[in-house]
């Protein structure tokens, strides 16, 4: 991870815990999958294993559903969840 990305992660994470505190509540979790694309984004490709790039695809086709169905929002967090989970015990 180079300066830049450092600049732009911790920014990132600290400027979300300060909106925390007066966003509506599912806007945290949101924050920290924006947070895991992020990170993603700084990896080499060759060094991360490839499912963690189709886990981001996963997780971007449901995270802006927070806004407008939460219950979809949830499901598709819970069924991201249920993949990393997955990977995790079977590979």
């Amino acid at each position: 991870m180079n300066r830049d990305d450092q600049d732009r992660i911790f920014s990132y994470l600290i400027t979300s815990a300060k909106g925390c505190i007066d966003e509506p509540p599912l806007y945290g979790p949101l924050r920290l999958l924006d947070a895991y694309s992020i990170l993603l984004g700084m990896q080499k490709r060759e060094d991360t294993d490839e499912f963690y790039f189709e886990l981001g695809k996963q997780i971007e086709s449901f995270k802006n559903k927070c806004m407008g169905d939460e219950k979809q929002f949830i499901e598709g967090l819970d069924q991201a969840l249920e993949s990393l989970t997955n990977y995790i015990i079977y590979k």
